[in-house]
């Protein structure tokens, strides 16, 4: 069904999955603005302190009929059968990892250091590293989380209620971007409305530099390596993530081949 602006009762429900520092903040606050929907993210009260997930209690009846919610989530089973069973749209948000890694320092520095990303038992002792030795601590022991995030939506294949986009894609067009977002909905765009909400202030965005490719030069040759070989030695492909990598094409000729461990 399309409808002209707001969603209404038949499509009333939808969900940002999206993995952590990839401008979900941004991305549910323009949503909801646009769809006039509730922004419902006050019904975690957990942030930080484990993984994000989804239950029935959480939607009804306290959501009410329209709402926008953004969840570092899983697909796990019961999360895809809340999907169904709701008729919940999904945006699933994601980002190179360079880039991604580079915002989650930032993040752990300067807003909040309880993630479920990555274990950090002592601020302190974090802040006290060097910039590269942090890099390279989230190479090693938050990295796994993001892949293990990319791994579970792509087995999820291309179900109707499943829209893909990325972070670099909002970055080089944001109209383009969310019309895309809009269309999929089956909600008619109204152009000037939505030029109008994205050339607003929206309060809250955490959306610290907004920039593709900052970790070419923010990462040291010696962390670009170490990521590209966590992706190129994984057991699974992820050859796609390897190849979104901002600086990829001009390191091919040091990266290991890619070999994936049976």
């Amino acid at each position: 069904m399309t409808v002209n602006g707001p969603l209404d009762d038949a499509n009333a429900g939808l969900l940002v999955a999206c993995s952590i520092k990839s401008g979900s903040t941004y991305v549910s606050r323009i949503l909801a603005r646009y769809l006039d929907a509730q922004l419902a993210d006050r019904i975690l009260d957990y942030y930080g302190c484990r993984e994000q997930n989804l239950h029935e209690w959480h939607l009804a009846p306290v959501l009410g009929s329209r709402f926008v919610l953004h969840l570092h989530i899983k697909p796990y089973a019961p999360h895809l059968a809340l999907i169904e069973r709701h008729r919940l749209k999904v945006v699933h948000l994601w980002r190179n990892l360079g880039d991604t890694l580079l915002s989650l320092d930032d993040h752990i520095l300067n807003e909040h250091w309880e993630t479920s990303a990555v274990y950090i038992d002592n601020i302190e002792d974090y802040r006290a590293l060097s910039k590269d030795a942090r890099h390279r601590f989230l190479i090693e022991y938050g990295l796994p989380w993001y892949i293990s995030f990319h791994l579970a939506w792509r087995k999820t294949g291309e179900p109707e209620w499943l829209i893909r986009c990325k972070y670099e894609e909002m970055v080089r067009d944001k109209f383009a971007f969310f019309f895309r977002i809009l269309q999929a909905l089956g909600v008619k765009c109204d152009k000037g409305r939505l030029q109008y909400i994205l050339d607003t202030h929206v309060h809250d965005s955490r959306f610290n530099v907004g920039r593709v490719g900052r970790s070419i030069e923010g990462l040291s040759e010696g962390n670009k390596l170490l990521l590209e070989r966590k992706l190129a030695e994984h057991a699974q492909d992820l050859t796609e993530l390897l190849h979104e990598l901002p600086w990829w094409p001009k390191s091919q000729s040091r990266t290991p081949t890619v070999q994936h461990r049976a």
